[in-house]
């Protein structure tokens, strides 16, 4: 009997953490949406970090967001730091590559983007293979 309480009760849990990852993911895909985006992929990762102070080592972890949108041909990475507001312009993806893409404010809107892409400032490697500006 002990067994099947103690069954019941790691069930339980594991589904509860994984409702709070989807509704987390969720809600970042709602609030990329709300910024004119339109098919969102979200997913996440645990980045855990150890550091010593003192004697004592310290370890702690922090859940990342991570959604790709396609803007003009484009695939464009997305991250957010679970349960803190705001995102930002991570990695475009091309062709199996992830070029980092430092430098942009948070928060784009789609319109934002477009026009970054528009315009005549700098863009990482890969850029002018996947542009396509007559894309939605």
């Amino acid at each position: 009997m002990k067994n099947k309480v103690a069954l019941v009760a790691v069930v339980a849990s594991t589904a509860g953490v994984l409702m709070a990852c989807s509704s987390s993911e969720s809600k970042f895909a709602d609030e990329l949406k709300a910024a004119g985006f339109g098919t969102v992929k979200p997913t996440s990762e645990t980045e855990k970090k150890t550091k010593k102070v003192g004697g004592k080592t310290v370890k702690s972890s922090t859940k990342v967001l991570e959604a790709v949108v396609r803007v003009k041909g484009c695939d464009l990475e997305f991250e957010k730091v679970s349960g803190q507001s705001g995102y930002w312009l991570d990695e475009l993806h091309v062709n199996g590559q992830e070029p980092d893409w430092p430098g942009y404010p948070e928060n784009l809107r789609k319109q934002q983007v477009e026009k970054m892409f528009a315009d005549g400032g700098s863009k990482p490697d890969g850029f002018a293979t996947c542009y396509k500006p007559n894309e939605a």
